[in-house]
């Protein structure tokens, strides 16, 4: 078995309904080890993130020009799941983003 560190996704969070931003390769198991959320607007948002279409942050309040990093013992996504997420604003324009790290085991 190989194990590679690795960064999974990255990129800015789009709103109104979760969208698929990284999804386990074929033959592999997947570890989330961290993921960091950064609000850049002047007003908050709220994050949602989902693993394996299950919530595990939900409408989380990230005060505006925030930023958090949430370390995670192992999470699991095996083949072919996905992790996705949004971000809401309760005012004005909203520019959340993640970072998302972990291992893929093949």
């Amino acid at each position: 078995m190989a194990t590679v560190a690795k960064r999974l996704a990255k990129g800015v969070f789009g709103t109104g309904s979760a969208a698929n931003i990284y999804t386990a390769p074929t033959g592999s198991t997947v570890l989330v080890k961290a993921v960091t959320l950064c609000n850049k607007s002047a007003s908050p948002c709220n994050i949602t993130l989902l693993f394996a279409g299950t919530e595990v942050i939900y409408q989380h309040t990230l005060k505006a020009s925030d930023t958090i990093t949430i370390p995670f013992m192992d999470q699991i996504i095996y083949a072919g799941e996905s992790i996705s997420g949004f971000a809401g604003a309760s005012g004005g324009s909203n520019f959340a983003t993640y970072y998302i790290s972990g291992k893929e085991v093949t």
